[in-house]
């Protein structure tokens, strides 16, 4: 790859002032979950500007999945460059004022550095970006390629769930879109998705199980009258001591490559903060548990059945009820995969050193997709390097790194060119 005179084309391709352009453009839409239209209508402008087929599927109204292709010659390998349109937030929360996540971008220089600040442009809008300056690059190289390009932009991404009195779009997150797309047509044989990862490979990751655990049977009586009576609140020390159990021997038993599963007790609610004159009926613990590969959702509903069985046996009067209400399982690529290795070898080009490996707690779109049978890995730029002075806290961590976004966006277009230029036997033997 190194001296081939078509990869060095392409690279020369890279239009970094556009790039930048389509970061800043696409910070300045706001898109929570829930509102992602009007970043989907951008999307699709910008995929019709490079001249790609444009697919709109609609996963609810105001919700839309946008894809563009550059169709191949035929007889390769599709190559998806996927991405969420939502974003974790919009700069415009109150805990955001003061940092440097901002809404709006804007670029600046710190530490003799240039970089793109704004909320957004860190989880995932530069990516999105990166995947199309690749794109543009090959087009403007005049590359003839065999198998297509699919760059695709999924509403629902952000990690959110509808439970209890939290309902509607702005809840339905954790892959919505990204599952409605790989149920209707959306199966390409490899996939890279430019989360986060700052410019190591992440092969696989581990999975979500958000479950709600309710001590129940209280009575609601008015504060005159609740003297010597048990308080379901009072008694939430019990299961939290339990809980805190748990954690450590879920971490002990889920060792995974290095790696330990996790468990975060989220929230708690219960009674009536509106009426603190009555006594409450029931509280709730919320908890995410974090399973590595090899379990299952129901294994780990298996493990906290017992532990409220077990509290239920030894103290009756709590009368816990366990829920789950989110679920995502974990995911992961073999090391001898081709996109793996392709991605090897663009990074060693573009940055001279070899690419760094991962797993991660955090969920994203490959699960989808590799349930249908594709190859989907994460690596992206955002977060290769930190400001002095700030941290990767969602107050400060909406940032990237221009020449790291370049040069990711050069990785992006060699393995693009390596992996849509072979016959599709060529990279996936196992497709016959």
């Amino acid at each position: 790859m190194n001296n081939d005179p078509v990869a060095a084309r392409v690279l020369a391709a890279i239009d970094e002032k556009q790039l930048v352009q389509d970061v800043i453009d696409m910070v300045n839409i706001q898109s929570p979950t829930g509102s992602e239209d009007a970043m989907g209508k951008y999307m699709a402008s910008r995929y019709a500007d490079l001249g790609l087929q444009v697919i709109r599927q609609e996963v609810e109204p105001g919700r839309p999945n946008i894809f563009g292709i550059l169709r191949g010659r035929g007889g390769g390998p599709m190559l998806q460059f996927d991405g969420h349109l939502d974003v974790s937030f919009t700069g415009t929360e109150s805990f955001m004022r003061g940092g440097a996540s901002a809404a709006g971008a804007r670029v600046g220089e710190a530490d003799g550095q240039r970089w793109i600040f704004g909320a957004g442009s860190y989880n995932m809008k530069a990516a999105h970006a990166a995947y199309m300056a690749a794109t543009a690059a090959l087009i403007k190289a005049g590359v003839e390629l065999r198998g297509d390009i699919l760059l695709s932009a999924t509403s629902g991404e952000i990690e959110a769930s509808q439970v209890d009195d939290y309902q509607g779009a702005f809840y339905r997150g954790n892959g919505a879109g990204a599952a409605h797309a790989a149920s209707h047509g959306i199966v390409p044989d490899f996939a890279i998705l430019g989360e986060p990862t700052g410019l190591k490979l992440m092969l696989g990751h581990f999975g979500s199980f958000w479950s709600k655990i309710t001590l129940s049977g209280g009575t609601v009586i008015h504060t005159a009258y609740t003297r010597g009576l048990p308080n379901k609140i009072e008694q939430l020390p019990i299961v939290i001591e339990r809980l805190r159990r748990f954690k450590t021997d879920f971490e002990e038993k889920t060792e995974y490559k290095g790696y330990r599963g996790l468990v975060n007790i989220a929230a708690v609610q219960g009674g009536r903060p509106w009426k603190a004159s009555r006594s409450p009926d029931g509280v709730s613990l919320f908890i995410d548990v974090r399973y590595p590969p090899g379990w299952t959702p129901l294994k780990v509903k298996a493990e906290i059945d017992a532990i409220v069985w077990e509290l239920n046996e030894r103290h009756p009067e709590l009368k816990l009820e366990h829920q789950p209400y989110c679920t995502n399982p974990p995911t992961e690529v073999a090391e001898d995969d081709y996109v793996v290795g392709s991605i090897r070898r663009g990074h060693a080009r573009v940055f001279e050193r070899p690419i760094e490996t991962l797993y991660e707690l955090w969920y994203s779109n490959a699960p989808p997709l590799n349930a249908m049978g594709a190859k989907a890995v994460n690596y992206g730029s955002a977060g290769s390097r930190k400001i002095k002075g700030l941290t990767l806290s969602d107050r400060d961590r909406e940032y990237v790194h221009i020449e790291d976004l370049v040069d990711c966006a050069k990785v992006y277009a060699l393995v693009a060119l390596e992996i849509c230029s072979k016959r599709r036997s060529e990279v996936r033997p196992d497709l016959g």
